[in-house]
């Protein structure tokens, strides 16, 4: 009977504890609440702004329009609604903006954050960080993969949630409190959630992403970087890099209808986040040893260049958008048109020039990031089942930098924008110098469609005409070209002797030649870069959507050996001739 009442009682929450978490919910109830409304009235704020903007500033062409009553009551109703808005907003500060209230809510969810790794990790927690480490300090091995406690899964989400919330909010308007409060176990907390974001403890990728944009805000580019600096002397932080890859990678497929969108917003976090890392040297070394020796490197790289495709593709299109209607509106054929047609103009002029601000910003940490990754890890950026599509980008997207239609991209106050093309035009340039080897020059020569010696001249002009590159960069610029020519010229000739191949011989996907043929799983066999590069996308066999990885690829050591005998007979009889 003692035994089962000491049970009992042991089960019994302390009055302390009873205490904390009703405290926990009081917050969840009060100030996080009203921080989320407080979000999303500046929101709305900012619309209600830009709606106010548009129709002052279109006042001249709806003025004499028959519906101008109409809109000059929702004018004078917005006007008042932003008055109203605005004082609202003041209130909400004044309580909301009490520094003596914001401390003790970040000293109270540092002890949330001790509950909640006491209860994954155990008590004695700090040890276990601090053995990680390897005797270099630079490499480290992974936190322990373990199922998650249950106590912590029957955790509600807003215990991780409100810490974010809260930390985020005062790191925005107030950092120094958040620097002079934030004790050591926030810090392990917020680096916990992220380096194990793949491990499952935590699922909801939103949620990993408002922790990924605590560490953004305290990046040395948004002035906190004495309380960065603390998070990256921090034992977990090694693990950053390889984390954050996983991250980048499992945002792809967000799930949700704004998913595509938000992806973008959370990369560009990732990406001033790892720009950091490159003035840490501990860091920077983690990062390089990751890509070494990471599969996660592969995807990641895979992915950013998704990116880097997809927004100069949308940045340089809604630029030529931009540069149509300004050259329309300033021809004589503009006073020929329609009010309403006008208006419709304006009305896409006004939508492409934000989508562009948009895009821009996000293009511009893209190609920073693949810029100073191709500079200080090049290696990777020449593997076949990458440098091919790299290649294809660049060269696209040289083209419409520098080559006949550059014009199209030229608009009034390109500063208005954050359209800086000659500094593009040097990054992109700088991205072939970083990559200059005998392979590169083979995988520009392999892309038929944009490459030409040509192009590479263009190039040459526009650079020493801006004065963007120094002789020597032009120099070392104009003999790669002159390399990749010289393989097409040779790359042609081969494919016209080898155009007679067997069936067999041919890439069941590509219809190329194969060098390297592996056998799938499904029986199909297929040139190994062809499905590599298929893989880094979308990990099923092509034919039959089963699950497929690179170890279930089998080389087909026979048929390899066939066509390079193929291949050597076919030179020596061209060699004969």
């Amino acid at each position: 009977s003692t035994s089962s009442s000491s049970s009992s009682s042991a089960s019994i929450p302390s009055f302390h504890t009873q205490c904390w978490f009703l405290t926990l919910s009081a917050h969840n109830l009060s100030i996080v609440s009203c921080i989320r409304r407080y979000n999303k009235r500046c929101k709305a704020l900012t619309e209600l702004q830009q709606m106010v903007e548009h129709l002052v500033a279109t006042e001249e062409q709806w003025r004499e329009q028959p519906n101008a009553t109409h809109q000059r009551t929702h004018m004078n109703r917005w006007q008042l609604q932003l008055k109203q808005q605005q004082q609202a907003r003041v209130c909400q500060e004044t309580a909301l903006l009490d520094t003596a209230l914001l401390s003790r809510c970040i000293v109270f969810y540092c002890s949330v954050a001790r509950v909640l790794l006491s209860t994954l990790f155990g008590p004695d927690y700090s040890t276990l960080f601090n053995s990680i480490l390897t005797s270099d300090g630079v490499t480290a091995t992974a936190l322990p993969k373990s199922d998650t406690p249950k106590l912590f899964a029957a955790f509600p989400e807003f215990f991780l949630e409100d810490i974010a919330e809260i930390v985020l909010f005062v790191s925005q308007h107030h950092f120094p409190t958040v620097e002079n409060n934030m004790d050591q176990d926030l810090i392990s907390l917020l680096l916990v959630v992220i380096c194990t974001c793949g491990d499952g403890h935590i699922k909801n990728p939103y949620l990993i992403a408002k922790f990924v944009e605590i560490l953004y805000d305290m990046s040395p580019t948004n002035l906190v970087p004495r309380l960065y600096e603390r998070v990256l002397s921090h034992p977990l932080s090694v693990l950053l890099p390889s984390a954050l890859m996983r991250f980048y990678t499992q945002v792809e497929s967000m799930g949700t209808s704004n998913g595509f969108y938000d992806k973008f917003s959370f990369r560009y976090h990732v990406g001033v986040i790892f720009r950091s890392f490159w003035r840490e040297m501990r860091l920077k070394q983690a990062f390089i040893e990751e890509a070494k020796v990471g599969k996660d490197f592969i995807k990641f790289v895979n992915l950013l260049m998704n990116d880097t495709t997809f927004l100069l593709d949308e940045t340089l299109s809604s630029l030529k958008r931009i540069h149509e209607v300004q050259e329309e509106m300033s021809s004589a054929e503009w006073q020929q048109l329609e009010r309403q047609q006008q208006e419709s103009r304006r009305r896409t002029l006004a939508s492409d020039e934000k989508q562009c601000r948009w895009y821009l910003t996000l293009t511009r940490e893209t190609l920073e990031m693949l810029h100073h990754l191709t500079k200080e890890i090049p290696k990777p950026f020449v593997r076949p089942e990458i440098g091919d599509r790299l290649a294809a980008m660049i060269n696209f997207n040289l083209t419409q930098l520098a080559g006949q239609k550059c014009r199209d991209l030229k608009v009034r106050n390109p500063e208005k924008y954050g359209w800086e093309p000659k500094k593009m035009l040097g990054q992109i340039v700088d991205i072939y110098l970083h990559l200059d080897s005998p392979q590169f020059a083979r995988t520009l020569a392999n892309d038929e469609r944009s490459f030409s010696k040509d192009l590479f001249e263009l190039t040459i002009k526009r650079l020493d005409k801006a004065g963007i590159k120094t002789l020597d960069e032009m120099m070392q610029f104009r003999k790669l070209g002159q390399k990749a020519a010289d393989i097409l010229l040779q790359k042609l000739q081969e494919d016209e002797d080898l155009s007679d191949a067997p069936d067999n011989f041919m890439d069941p996907l590509m219809q190329t030649l194969m060098l390297d043929p592996v056998s799938l799983p499904s029986g199909v066999v297929m040139d190994r870069t062809v499905i590599m590069r298929h893989l880094l996308n979308d990990a099923t066999d092509p034919f039959n959507r089963q699950p497929l990885t690179e170890d279930d690829l089998k080389p087909d050591t026979a048929l390899k050996e066939e066509i390079q005998a193929w291949i050597a007979a076919k030179t020596a009889s061209r060699s004969s001739s």
